[in-house]
């Protein structure tokens, strides 16, 4: 079954609407997976390359997803074509809402990226800075965004997460 994510952006992305294949709602989280084709996956991997994230020789060809009703975060997971992961990206977000059979979820810029080793990287300071001083985030969501990537970079470090979330 296909669900759309309605995943708002407080920048000049605005909303994306994602359409995953659901694997499964237990009523705390919703878990989804999507094989990228390769119009999706070339671009995705030269990025990841880019940023640092992930080796020159690898490929993103999957993404497996979750998203929590009662977390501000998700975790998404990057697969290799064999099916390992690539490594863990967690962006802080409100917390996911279901209506009318559509999830929604607005991202609070921090993101947070895991590799498989348990090296540990924080992402995108230089927009939650930004969005701040603009006054696109409320001090409300500021806040919730620290914490909670504060909060995944203990967990990771203790070897928590993302197991506790996904396992």
């Amino acid at each position: 079954m296909q669900i759309h994510i309605h995943y708002q952006r407080l920048d000049h992305r605005g909303l994306t609407i994602y359409e995953e294949d659901l694997v499964a709602d237990d009523g705390e989280r919703v878990e989804t997976y999507k094989t990228l084709s390769p119009e999706v996956s070339r671009p995705l991997s030269e990025s990841l390359r880019r940023d640092g994230l992930i080796a020159p020789d690898q490929t993103a060809s999957a993404i497996r997803k979750y998203y929590f009703y009662q977390e501000p975060f998700d975790v998404l997971v990057f697969l290799d074509p064999a099916g390992n992961p690539l490594g863990y990206y967690s962006d802080t977000t409100t917390w996911l809402a279901r209506h009318e059979g559509q999830y929604h979820l607005t991202d609070l810029f921090l993101d947070l990226w895991l590799r498989p080793t348990g090296e540990v990287q924080e992402l995108d300071w230089d927009e939650f800075h930004h969005a701040c001083q603009t006054g696109v985030l409320s001090a409300e969501h500021q806040t919730l965004a620290r914490n909670t990537l504060q909060r995944l970079v203990t967990e990771a470090q203790a070897g928590i997460y993302p197991l506790k979330y996904i396992g």
